[in-house]
């Protein structure tokens, strides 16, 4: 009966261990953000299926929801098309381009977003890059990447990409996140967001561009040079394509990148743009922002006003396969954010934008209760290490080589922060003043938040007399001379005792004689 009663309750306790287990919050990088906030309308959990949110001026990730999640990215797809272009077409800003035949047949029939150029017409590729990011203008990042596979050809674009399959590698399509997709019925952003009604629905695979394209191999190979390790593009505009993804956490790298390139941010924080009259149009056209943040005024659709005084761009997308997206920007109070929101498939099919409101509640989050905190000061003393062959001294200061800021909570104190050291177990001198040892590893609640360098806090200069005195100990000590020594004594002791075998042997040699002398 006891022993009954032991494993009954040892079960119990095992239960209530699992049940408390699975209560925990499981940890995730960045920080805790509560979405049931004081939002109108009522926000209570996020409404995409991936975020990440990443504030520039220190380089730290604050948010992060499912931030490795492969998802279709639709129009977001745009960013990287500006960073080629703007990097390979040869003075992109006065560049004149003339919009080809085939940008309007490949386009035929998908339900794309239009910026309205017309075949023949001539414009800019200043011009072309705000058609693209403002309206979201398909037909624009055709063209763009139409006139770059054209320069290509002609040969006066060079070098080719390092791997030119790049554009050619087929991921696998077997993830359970893509299973089926192909068979889905394509509708692209667009119309909806540019005021032109709803996008007619398209079946198959949308526009020809074919995915071996040279634009699209730069592509590639850009988010390759990124680091963007779960990036694929097979277009230059976002059309559904099972084999065209991204994360939250890659395209947050691009878009940063993106932001540091001319004319980039200028031109996703256009709320209106207006294209001049040109060799087909002698009139001005004015396109509006498909970026809700930057409208201030309510939307019809949904009724819900998603303007956000602070908020700088970037770009929005959407598609039957993606659900609505976004890479939104915000700048207040010295600080800079960027929010990557992917997959809000129930607010698209609803017609209300989550991802905005996802992005607007954690940029009133970070800019209120997020603050940038100096965690390691340049020259602060932050250890030390045994010091060798130095004169009365046997210990070496370590200092941080460099301050690291990041952004913490605002209730954080400095003792919240561990410090954990990697340094060797001793260093011999000389050593000169600022000379890196090791680094010191700084995390809050178990998440690393920044490494900084340790350097020597001091010059210190050798003592010789040291030097030799213990390396001569360091010699006397060592097991290899031990051996040496053991084997020396031992042939010595050999030596020895064959001697006086030898001898005892000649000694009873005389003896013998002198008996027989006898």
């Amino acid at each position: 009966m006891k022993i009954k009663a032991v494993k009954k309750t040892v079960c119990t306790l095992l239960a209530l261990v699992l049940a408390l287990s699975a209560a925990l919050p499981a940890g995730a990088e960045g920080f805790a953000f509560n979405w049931d906030v004081d939002e109108i309308p009522k926000n209570p959990e996020p409404h995409c299926k991936s975020i990440l949110m990443l504030n520039l001026d220190t380089d730290t990730v604050v948010y992060t929801l499912n931030p490795d999640e492969r998802l279709s990215m639709a129009s977001l797809t745009k960013i990287m098309s500006y960073i080629v272009a703007y990097e390979t077409i040869p003075d992109i800003e006065n560049t004149i381009i003339t919009v080809p035949q085939s940008v309007e047949d490949e386009l035929e029939g998908t339900g794309s977003s239009l910026a309205d150029i017309a075949v023949g017409e001539e414009l800019t590729g200043l011009q072309l890059l705000y058609l693209m990011m403002v309206p979201s203008g398909n037909d624009a990042a055709l063209t763009l990447a139409k006139y770059v596979d054209s320069l290509y050809e002609q040969g006066r674009i060079s070098p080719e990409p390092d791997d030119p399959q790049a554009g050619n590698s087929q991921p696998a399509t077997d993830d359970p996140q893509f299973a089926g997709m192909a068979d889905i019925d394509y509708v692209e952003e667009g119309t909806e967001d540019s005021g032109e009604g709803e996008p007619e629905e398209y079946t198959g695979d949308p526009a020809g561009y074919t995915p071996d394209s040279y634009f699209v191999q730069l592509m590639n190979k850009k988010a390759e040079e990124l680091g963007c390790r779960n990036t694929h593009f097979t277009n230059p505009h976002g059309l559904y394509n099972p084999d065209h993804y991204t994360t939250a956490r890659d395209m947050a790298t691009i878009a940063e990148y993106a932001m540091t390139l001319p004319n980039f941010t200028e031109i996703t924080g256009t709320f209106a743009y207006t294209k001049p009259a040109t060799n087909v149009n002698d009139y001005e056209v004015t396109f509006h922002s498909t970026n809700k943040l930057l409208q201030n005024y309510m939307d019809e659709a949904s009724g819900i006003e998603y303007y956000y005084q602070y908020a700088t761009g970037i770009k929005t997308g959407s598609h039957d396969q993606a659900g609505y997206c976004l890479v939104a920007s915000a700048t207040a109070l010295g600080y800079t954010y960027i929010v990557v929101c992917l997959g809000d498939m129930e607010g698209y099919e609803q017609k209300v934008h989550g991802e905005m409101l996802d992005a607007r509640s954690l940029f009133r989050w970070a800019l209120t209760t997020l603050s940038k905190k100096t965690v390691a000061a340049q020259g602060d003393v932050m250890s030390s290490v045994n010091l060798e062959y130095a004169f009365q001294k046997d210990q070496l200061l370590l200092a941080a080589g460099e301050s690291a800021s990041v952004m913490l909570p605002n209730s954080v104190d400095a003792s919240s922060i561990l410090v954990t050291v990697n340094k060797p177990e001793s260093v011999q001198a000389p050593v000169r003043k600022g000379e890196q040892v090791g680094t010191a590893v700084l995390s809050y609640a178990g998440e690393e938040i920044a490494t900084v360098p340790l350097v020597a806090a001091e010059s210190v200069s050798r003592s010789d007399l040291l030097a030799s005195w213990e390396q001569g100990k360091s010699l006397l000590s060592s097991p290899w001379f031990l051996v040496i020594i053991a084997v020396i004594v031992t042939l010595v002791i050999v030596y020895f005792i064959l001697v006086a075998m030898y001898r005892r042997k000649q000694r009873m040699l005389r003896r013998v004689r002198k008996f027989r002398d006898m």
